[in-house]
């Protein structure tokens, strides 16, 4: 019994960290760790007893580098922290209402329950734990991994130095108590203070975390203010030209009239060539797509719209927007959502302006079941798309290729959003879909 409950704490860190990460894994692969970790879990146990929770730590860290596709991140790091520190807080936290429960549901019993104490009190951390983090997925559903990640320096390292702190204070003072078999009131006063930095780190990160969420906020708004500055000026110049159209409008067809009554061909020619033929080009010209943004009501995202189309305008890229039906609201957290869109559209235009005959193509839909925004531009068809979500990846050079990831990483906290992604013919496309069972 002594090395099942031993197997069943070993298996704890896992899910705990499974929980806290959320990284996806196949059955195959819980299989293939689980018997990992049991088995450096007991080797370890064996020679360092209790330390060899640190050599899971570890073990944890080397998983979230696996799953990062071979990218060491500060996230990481703190996903087996919080895991070594969780499963002993939690067991610290309920070993003794445990043994007591087990005690007075038991007083009248014979058989020998030594062990059911120890055996409770190992399962429950994990159980614990995924109650309390799928309590606050579903109070704060807009917690973002990427910010965490990106403003790793302010809200994660802190946070690391304090639960390490922890775990070489904690360690050796329940290393000491299962040598003696008890805890001296000095230790359990020391252990007391540990738990309490802990929280004070998860309070830190919670601070932290959502300070940086309310600075992203106030400079997404900064940012619509300019680029809706930008639509309303452009929207300003359309109405004077199509103005100044309909001023020499009638004199066009005054002098086409005119024309035709005399029978007049070279002149009806001239004039359609000089005139009307021009038009032509000036209605599809790019500036009058921004007349199809009317349908866009989300500000935000219209605001990115038309700075994006305004830069491609500035590159001579011809852009296509369609966005046929109202559009009032995008059906997923909405810093997640632009951040997606910005990446897609910045990789579209530098993409399409590389080419001859440089196009964008972007559509806005949605019906009963999903949204769907496409963009599609121009390409070299040089695009290794078994790549694209890799770090680092990128076919403009060294130093590039964070975009595509950061959409993956986002992707992965959101179930009910995908990206489908083609390159066909100098066409490369990626389309978005969400739907809308996720609606935030």
């Amino acid at each position: 019994m002594y090395q099942f409950i031993i197997a069943i704490q070993i298996v704890s860190f896992f899910f705990i960290f499974r929980s806290i990460s959320r990284y996806p894994f196949t059955i195959k692969e819980i299989s293939m760790w689980l018997a990992i970790f049991l088995t450096i879990g007991f080797v370890s146990t064996y020679f360092i007893g209790i330390w060899g929770a640190i050599i899971l730590f570890f073990c944890l860290i080397f998983m979230s580098y696996v799953k990062n596709n071979g990218t060491m991140t500060t996230l990481g790091v703190f996903y087996g922290a919080y895991a070594l520190v969780m499963n002993s807080f939690l067991g610290y936290l309920v070993s003794e209402p445990i043994t007591w429960l087990v005690s007075f549901m038991f007083k009248q019993s014979t058989a020998n329950i030594d062990y059911l104490p120890y055996l409770i009190t190992a399962i429950a951390p994990p159980i614990i734990n995924e109650i309390g983090l799928r309590m606050v997925r579903h109070y704060f559903p807009q917690l973002n991994k990427v910010i965490l990640q990106e403003s790793s320096k302010v809200i994660l390292l802190p946070a690391i130095v304090l639960l390490i702190i922890i775990i070489l204070s904690v360690y050796p003072i329940l290393s000491i108590g299962n040598t003696k078999g008890q805890h001296s009131s000095y230790q359990n006063t020391l252990l007391v203070s540990m738990w309490l930095l802990f929280i004070i780190a998860l309070l830190y990160i919670h601070f932290q975390y959502y300070q940086q969420r309310k600075r992203e906020i106030e400079k997404s708004k900064n940012e619509q203010l300019i680029q809706l500055k930008d639509y309303t000026t452009q929207l300003e110049n359309i109405y004077d030209e199509f103005k100044g159209f309909r001023h020499d409008y009638a004199n066009i067809l005054l002098t086409l009239e005119d024309g035709i009554n005399r029978e007049d061909w070279v002149q009806v020619k001239d004039v359609y060539e000089k005139t009307v033929k021009p038009t032509r080009q000036l209605i599809r010209n790019n500036d009058y797509s921004f007349i199809k943004l009317r349908n866009l009501h989300v500000s935000e995202v219209k605001s990115i719209l038309a700075a994006k189309m305004l830069k491609a305008e500035q590159l001579k890229i011809d852009v296509s927007l369609e966005i046929e039906e109202p559009i009032l609201k995008i059906q997923m957290d909405m810093i997640s959502f632009t951040r997606i869109l910005s990446i897609l559209l910045d990789n579209a235009i530098e993409a399409a302006a590389t080419t001859e005959q440089s196009k964008i193509y972007i559509v806005i839909l949605e019906d009963a079941a999903i949204q769907l925004i496409k963009i599609q531009n121009s390409s070299n068809g040089n695009v290794n798309l078994r790549r694209l979500d890799e770090r680092g990846y990128s076919t403009k050079g060294n130093g590039r290729g964070l975009g595509l990831y950061i959409v993956q990483q986002i992707l992965k906290q959101n179930k009910f959003v995908s990206i489908e992604t083609e390159d066909q013919s100098n066409i490369f496309s990626q389309t978005l879909r969400i739907r809308k069972t996720g609606e935030q």
